[in-house]
């Protein structure tokens, strides 16, 4: 008993942390589109959520915030399920390798860009995989559900597509129409879905694995 208190104690130390950064990251990462004179508000709220390591960074955040203080809600117990926290840790570990991998290499950020940059995507990616890891308990998890995990990034990239159509502008170079085509586009975002899935038959088998070895244990 004493033991899993311990665990529990720390599992939780290190979502407060996560959710920390987030709450210092998104705010500062709005601030600084909005300061920016070429946006309104309306027009750098609508670009602060175009980017997929917002919308899921966000996602993280509420995640933290439900675990920490939701107490027995339904939404708490949504995000407490090992289903949930395993999809959110594949959309997250996604954010960093994309960005690490594709967009490191060529983007210059310094200041307040290059910190809330770090914090977004590797320290949260990484701490919110030793969280899932470490302090989750495990669940034999249907590879079927990687159907329903993929709706969120397809939804995403369907809407950036049209949304760059209409407006011209793609927040990653990998999808951008008007340097790529559309046909090129487009087959980057699948590359970026078999990601997704190859990420989630990963994780869902470590989480099979881990529920294994404990059904032994015991």
């Amino acid at each position: 008993m004493e033991r899993e208190n311990t665990t529990k104690i720390k599992g939780e130390i290190l979502l407060g942390i996560i959710f920390a950064l987030e709450l210092f990251a998104l705010p500062v990462q709005f601030y600084l589109l909005v300061k920016n004179p070429e946006f309104t508000f309306f027009s750098a709220a609508v670009r602060f959520f175009s980017f997929f390591t917002i919308l899921t960074n966000a996602i993280v955040f509420l995640c933290g915030a439900m675990l920490l203080f939701g107490g027995s809600s339904k939404l708490n117990s949504f995000f407490k399920r090992c289903t949930t926290l395993t999809a959110i840790t594949v959309y997250i570990l996604i954010v960093g390798i994309v960005f690490n991998l594709l967009l490191r290499p060529i983007i210059d950020l310094k200041g307040h860009h290059l910190i809330v940059s770090e914090i977004f995507h590797t320290v949260v990616p990484v701490l919110f995989f030793f969280y899932w890891l470490f302090f989750v308990s495990p669940e034999k998890i249907s590879f079927k559900v990687i159907f329903f995990w993929l709706v969120y990034p397809i939804i995403y990239i369907f809407y950036t597509l049209f949304h760059g159509i209409m407006t011209n502008f793609y927040p990653y170079p990998f999808i951008d129409v008007t340097k790529l085509g559309f046909e090129t586009a487009l087959v980057n975002g699948l590359f970026v879905l078999i990601a997704f899935v190859v990420l989630s038959v990963i994780l869902i088998s470590i989480s099979k694995i881990r529920t294994k070895k404990i059904s032994l244990e015991d």
